[in-house]
């Protein structure tokens, strides 16, 4: 990593870790009460499986201001929610797996199903993002997911979608980074048609935001409490998710 690149990752990570509070000048390190408490999560976990993708929206960070949309997280879980709820997801210290408590206790979240897929579908999205354990954080937010594709398993592009360990030594000329949508993305990118995951530019950049994994690609299975039609407007969700939002809580009143 250049000198340049390590002082943009500490000032990315700096932003990270700011959220508004009460306490002097507004800004502390720290942490805030959040609005989906314990009990919440623990209702939530028995319905989810493992290739299911969650979204949050932690408010008071000040990193918000500078990602797109009313979601700012993305993560995909990697084994079933009751017997061993675990996760993987892009975070400042790079790509990691951990219990799927820590984004789950949050102020605002979504997990969404994947609609269309087969079992082996699934394990072949958790294998995928497993292999990438350890990657670091992209500051860049390249958004490369062709390129790490097919230069994790040689030029083998269809062999790289399932078995990608023996390409690793190719990642050496890459920028092998993952950004939190990227690496959940890059997880599910074999079925990325199904699922409507299209790159679009914003701020400068051709990637995938967490807001648009709300598609008709997915089916909402469990939302906090906390996330209204109302909320998700003036957050300015765009109208498919609002209308997704909509129907869950039209079917579960």
């Amino acid at each position: 990593m250049s000198l340049i690149d390590y002082f943009k990752a500490k000032i990315v990570f700096l932003f990270g870790d700011i959220h508004k509070t009460s306490s002097l000048l507004g800004f502390s390190w720290g942490t805030h009460k959040h609005k989906i408490d314990y009990s919440e999560v623990l209702e939530a976990l028995p319905k989810i499986e493992f290739g299911d993708v969650g979204l949050h929206y932690d408010a008071g960070y000040l990193s918000n201001k500078f990602i797109p949309g009313f979601m700012k997280h993305a993560w995909i879980h990697t084994d079933d929610g009751v017997v061993n709820p675990l996760i993987v997801e892009a975070i400042s210290e790079g790509v990691i797996q951990r219990s799927a408590l820590y984004p789950l206790f949050s102020d605002y979240a979504i997990i969404l199903s994947p609609k269309n897929v087969s079992l082996e579908e699934r394990k072949g999205a958790c294998k995928k993002v497993k292999n990438i354990i350890g990657a670091n954080y992209d500051i860049h937010f390249k958004f490369n997911i062709d390129e790490e594709l097919q230069f994790y398993n040689g030029n083998d592009v269809q062999g790289a979608k399932l078995d990608l360990k023996h390409g690793q030594p190719h990642l050496q000329k890459y920028d092998y980074a993952f950004s939190c949508t990227e690496a959940v993305s890059y997880a599910w990118w074999h079925k990325r048609e199904n699922l409507n995951l299209h790159k679009k530019v914003r701020l400068g950049k051709n990637c995938i935001i967490a807001d648009d994994f709300l598609n008709s690609g997915w089916t909402i299975k469990w939302i906090s409490k906390s996330i209204t039609v109302d909320k998700a407007k003036d957050k300015g969700l765009h109208e498919e998710g609002i209308q997704m939002i909509a129907d869950y809580w039209n079917l579960n009143k």
